[in-house]
């Protein structure tokens, strides 16, 4: 496949993006010293940090930038690795994988056609042998559209026919290659601190919802240990209900509440936006409520006593508190 630059910098997983850094002949301590590709550093560090909130940002105005974007992803491939965090890496695909499906969704199909060979995505003909299906949809099968029990098959041949599945599988085929092992011999110093601010930042043990509008000094601690449960991929069905209902109890709208979500590696965002709106009365006429903590405390969830009754309270209370002092 031969490609534009600005195609690459969409999609810098690509074989040939890989070739164009390649071809650019610098090992990692030269490029942090280059006059001009040194700054992919600092936008490899900004794309993970990105990638963790929920939202990949790209600057391709122009071929300079479409350059450094495509290294900003070779450098967060390899600050990634150099964690050897597995749910750091793990986080850091899905949101690769996710923000290449947003942009994938506006393609044409000759652009989605180049991706699939790229990818050498098993699809012929409108369906693919199951062993691939299963491969693919090993992640998604909490959705029971993607149980295998659940789609047409001929000669161990699933059907995959619809524009919006195969983007998905596409989706998670991508993942898949992000999470394939970096092939460096050793990483500088500096990549290795950037790794493990990173994940200090990101695993630790004070979990931050990325949002100015929300203070996370006066979240419950409750509300604090799922949000840790939910970044480990622990959380149970329970810990997702109260905190989708928590925040969009405090206001946030579904799109804010699925990013607070995305930090989970079982992340799947159509899954999550259906349920959110759901909660949220946007699908359904019933607006669920947030439990209150005598419910929490039988769930087992409760973790300190925070003579409320409520988590909304909790921070209610907290954020009016910290205004009169102030004031």
């Amino acid at each position: 496949m031969e490609s534009d630059l600005k195609t690459l910098a969409k999609y810098p997983f690509l074989r040939e993006a890989k070739n164009h850094v390649s071809s650019l002949n610098l090992t990692l301590e030269q490029l942090l010293n280059h006059p001009v590709y040194s700054s992919a550093v600092d936008l490899g560090r900004k794309r993970v940090s990105d990638a963790l909130g929920g939202r990949i940002e790209t600057n391709l105005s122009d071929r300079l930038s479409q350059e450094l974007t495509i290294l900003s992803y070779a450098i967060a491939r390899i600050v990634v690795n150099a964690s050897s965090n597995k749910i750091l890496i793990s986080r850091y695909a899905k949101a690769e994988a996710q923000h290449a499906h947003l942009l994938l969704r506006r393609e044409p199909d000759s652009v989605i056609q180049a991706v699939k060979e790229d990818l050498d995505f098993p699809l012929i003909d409108e369906g693919m042998v199951f062993s691939s299906f299963l491969k693919l949809t090993k992640d998604l099968t909490s959705d029971p559209r993607w149980k295998l029990v659940n789609r047409v098959m001929d000669n161990g041949v699933v059907r995959v026919s619809k524009r919006v599945e195969v983007l998905v599988l596409l989706r998670e085929a991508i993942k898949h290659r992000i999470m394939e092992p970096v092939e460096v011999k050793s990483f500088p110093g500096e990549f290795k601190a950037m790794a493990k601010q990173l994940t200090d930042s990101a695993v630790g043990p004070t979990p931050r919802v990325g949002f100015k509008e929300l203070d996370n000094t006066a979240l419950p601690p409750c509300v604090l240990r799922m949000l840790s449960s939910l970044e480990s991929g622990s959380a149970s069905h329970q810990v997702m209900f109260i905190l989708g209902t928590f925040f969009i109890g405090l206001g946030l709208k579904v799109d804010d509440v699925v990013r607070v979500f995305s930090v989970s590696p079982k992340f799947d965002e159509e899954k999550t936006r259906y349920q959110l709106s759901f909660l949220s009365g946007e699908k359904g006429s019933t607006k669920y409520s947030c439990p209150v903590c005598e419910k929490i405390k039988s769930y087992g969830f409760c973790v300190s006593e925070c003579n409320v009754k409520h988590p909304l309270q909790y921070y209610r209370d907290r954020t009016k508190s910290k205004k009169k002092t102030k004031s």
